[in-house]
């Protein structure tokens, strides 16, 4: 008989060779002697990549380094759906504006309540930073919401910063958005400075506890003009607004003025006239321990009450008589805050604010004379990305002619954070 003789060479070969890579393997995976499984199987990899990582840690918390460059950018913002119960009449929906509510012998003070439930705040951001500090800092910041006409996403920061210097459109000099109380409302306090509009910016820290800041703001006038005079509000200046901060630890004091011009610009036989507006804001964040928190304000000013939340859009910076006669309108308005942090998860907040218009001969009888509000609230995080509260609230307005009305809203929100 005849044996056939199969080469082997080859064979031998192949299996030295997948013998000598595997003892290689273990080596770089941790796993046991020859002939044993690594410790864990699946952490058998091909190894790790030579080369830089794709995706890296950025200069600032939740951003990430855009690679062959010194930026770093961060995406965020949030999702939010409102559950919103009004139990009495009150002109907006989404917001509480206690300037929409009726008052006793309107014609919308027979209206009954409401259920509202919208995601029109959810928001969306782009901050991009570089790695340079003091005046060589460089920041740019976009973020947009969808409070606009029919759901329309709309601009509510666009800035940039380097160094000092700030352009763009943010929260107003004048106002101070870390006194603000902790709301699940929108709308806030109305008895807060809340105002977002273009500026140019100059800020400057003298040292680890003061500094100091200027700007020039987008002026918007707002008056009502007689029906015998033809023309309009406008100002040929800008705002001007500056503060002095003084900071500690987490809470700081800040005091914010105001200078700005009102002018009614005429046509056809209508003459032009001008008057100075003016106002100063007082600001505190205190922490009383290490889980709970006073913040404050008190506002007064001539011709600033476009700069109150609930005074805003009113038409009550100045009165222009049918004369062509114009003077500021005198404001006061003033907001305390509590917030209290339960436990790792669960935090509530507690506001309380007003606002009053002056009297003045020119006002309707219908014209605001006092707002007010109180809102509390229980917030809990159940997780990191997600917070799930609910709010009561109820206000008040009061018109000149001494009629009142007031509304009760209850408000859950869940938000689900973008990073």
């Amino acid at each position: 008989m005849v044996r056939r003789v199969v080469p082997c060479g080859p064979l031998v070969v192949l299996l030295l060779h997948l013998t000598m890579a595997s003892a290689v393997a273990g080596q770089g995976t941790g796993g046991g002697p020859s002939g044993e499984p690594p410790a864990d199987a699946a952490a058998v990899t091909q190894g790790a990549p030579s080369g830089p990582k794709v995706v890296e840690e950025g200069l600032f918390p939740k951003s990430f380094k855009i690679p062959g460059t010194d930026l770093s950018l961060a995406v965020g913002g949030y999702v939010k759906v409102d559950f919103i119960q009004d139990f009495s009449g009150i002109g907006d929906a989404y917001e509480f504006k206690t300037n929409s509510i009726p008052v006793a012998g309107s014609s919308a003070a027979d209206q009954s309540g409401r259920t509202t439930i919208h995601a029109r705040e959810t928001r969306f951001n782009l901050d991009l930073r570089s790695n340079g500090t003091g005046t060589h800092h460089f920041r740019a910041f976009v973020e947009g919401d969808f409070y606009g006409d029919g759901n329309a996403f709309r601009m509510r920061h666009a800035y940039g910063e380097f160094g000092p210097l700030l352009g763009g459109q943010t929260w107003s000099t004048f106002q101070d958005i870390n006194a603000r109380g902790l709301t699940i409302d929108f709308e806030g306090p109305d008895g807060e400075v809340f105002v977002r509009q273009a500026m140019i910016r100059f800020t400057h820290r003298i040292d680890d506890h003061w500094s100091v800041a200027v700007a020039a703001e987008n002026p918007s006038p707002q008056f009502a003009v007689p029906g015998n005079l033809t023309g309009s509000a406008r100002a040929s200046m800008p705002d001007i607004p500056a503060y002095v901060r003084y900071q500690r630890g987490g809470g700081h004091v800040q005091v914010a003025g105001l200078v700005r011009q009102l002018r009614f610009d005429g046509t056809d036989d209508s003459e032009d006239s001008t008057t100075a507006g003016w106002g100063v804001n007082t600001t505190f964040v205190l922490p009383v321990t290490a889980n709970y928190q006073l913040l404050g304000q008190f506002a007064i000013g001539d011709g600033t009450a476009r700069y109150i939340e609930g005074l805003s859009g009113q038409n009550l910076d100045a009165v222009l008589t049918s004369t062509g006669a114009m003077q500021g309108v005198r404001t006061q308005s003033g907001n305390l805050a509590y917030i209290h942090k339960w436990s790792p998860t669960v935090k509530s907040g507690l506001s309380f604010s007003t606002s009053f218009v002056a009297d003045d001969a020119a006002l309707s009888s219908t014209t605001i004379d006092r707002l007010m509000d109180v809102r509390g609230n229980v917030i809990w995080t159940p997780y990191r990305l997600v917070d799930i509260g609910g709010e009561l609230l109820w206000g008040e307005r009061r018109s000149k002619s001494g009629a009142s009305g007031d509304a009760w809203r209850f408000q859950f929100a869940i938000i689900y954070r973008l990073n």
